[in-house]
């Protein structure tokens, strides 16, 4: 019978240590062991590919088996996850169906591996089929995949409150219910943005849509990852860029914006209306202070910098439906000193409902910054408060 055979796809190297002084005969027995049940093996090296990560392939009779490896130093967030992304990537595209995607924690590691950050994106792995070999000796708590793409939602939100410096990727709903993932496309978020998207497509029953959020002068998601996701067949996905956001902005007097999306859930977080605090976020949607309509008039301003106001995540809330409408159609206001008010010659017998519904009195102050106040003062500048009456 044929021994198990690795091939070792990069050199491994940090510093001056090559693959042979990281991956030694120890480890690669003790893989081989766990996975076929035998510690002799063989083993060749292919250094042609030094940017495809921290990648061995194990062949035994007819399976294939891609296990990718720790860092030996936890540094950060960005290197620690490239390699199993890349290693996920290929193994998704791997035509055999005899295959298995493993993760190996190197010995001694060392670092903060056990972070929040860490845990949840190895519960992503988890979710996404990874078989974690020797996880027992590192990780205090058993390893789960995600029951739910809510469970992914309320676990991402606890990560992101816990670091509010990193940029991120959201996820969220859309109102014909698809699941939207709103992900960047430059350094640790982009390998985020995919494991996110590999470990919601084996969860969800509904359709995904992955929306590229440009970032670091970055527009897509690198090659591979983009044909893993596609191969999928669930997830469909908009590249967004300020060309294209420009054409719409210019054709449109509304805007339906990607990063207009993006820049209100890094700001404003989950969809929940700031008039009722309704959360549901099929009937959530992101509402101008300052309208598109009138910016685009504003023939002082820049094509550019008119779109740049009409995409600032500080140029918006978080309204239901009925709570937009009332809103875009100065029903409802919000004055300088953040109170809700809506206008006194609404029919009568709507005072009640309007009341009954708004259950807000104020818009949270921890919103208005300079920028917002701006916007909200230029929306405001042909109203009169005097037109209008507390809730």
């Amino acid at each position: 019978m044929m021994k198990p055979k690795f091939l070792i796809k990069n050199k491994f190297q940090k510093r001056d240590q090559l693959y042979e002084d990281i991956l030694t005969s120890d480890i690669l027995s003790d893989i081989s062991l766990k996975l076929t049940g035998s510690k002799e093996y063989t083993c060749e090296f292919d250094n042609s590919d030094y940017n495809k990560g921290r990648l061995a392939i194990l062949t035994h009779q007819d399976k294939v088996f891609y296990i990718s490896f720790s860092e030996e130093n936890i540094e950060g967030r960005n290197s620690s996850f490239q390699s199993f992304s890349t290693a996920l990537t290929k193994y998704i595209l791997e035509e055999n169906p005899n295959k298995e995607i493993c993760f190996y924690f190197l010995p001694n590691i060392t670092g903060s591996f056990e972070t929040p950050y860490f845990l949840f994106n190895y519960r992503l792995m988890k979710t996404a089929g990874v078989n974690f070999l020797n996880s027992d000796k590192y990780i205090k708590n058993r390893i789960i995949p995600f029951a739910s793409p809510e469970d992914i939602i309320l676990h991402k939100d606890k990560i992101r409150a816990g670091n509010t410096g990193n940029s991120s990727t959201y996820i969220t709903r859309s109102s014909d219910n698809k699941l939207q993932i709103f992900g960047k496309t430059y350094g640790a978020s982009k390998y985020e943005t995919t494991n996110l998207c590999l470990a919601l497509s084996e969860i969800s029953e509904d359709q995904i849509e992955l929306y590229e959020i440009e970032e670091g002068g970055l527009t897509k998601l690198p090659k591979a990852s983009k044909e893993a996701i596609g191969s999928l067949g669930i997830i469909e996905i908009h590249t967004s860029n300020r060309t294209i956001e420009k054409n719409n902005f210019t054709e449109n007097n509304s805007l339906r914006s990607a990063e207009y999306v993006y820049n209100l859930l890094k700001k404003l977080g989950d969809k929940k209306c700031a008039f009722c605090d309704c959360a549901i976020p099929q009937i959530i949607q992101g509402a101008h202070i300052w309208p598109v309509a009138q910016i685009k008039k504003e023939n002082h301003l820049t094509m550019d910098e008119k779109l740049s106001m009409a995409i600032d995540g500080d140029n918006g809330l978080w309204l239901c439906q009925n709570h937009h409408k009332l809103f875009d159609t100065d029903i409802l206001i919000v004055t300088s000193n953040l109170s809700i008010m809506y206008k006194k010659d609404v029919d009568e017998s709507l005072h009640e409902f309007i009341k009954s519904t708004s259950t807000n009195k104020k818009v949270e102050e921890s919103l208005a910054n300079d920028r917002f106040m701006f916007y909200l003062k230029k929306r405001n500048t042909k109203l009169s408060e005097q037109n209008y009456q507390e809730i």
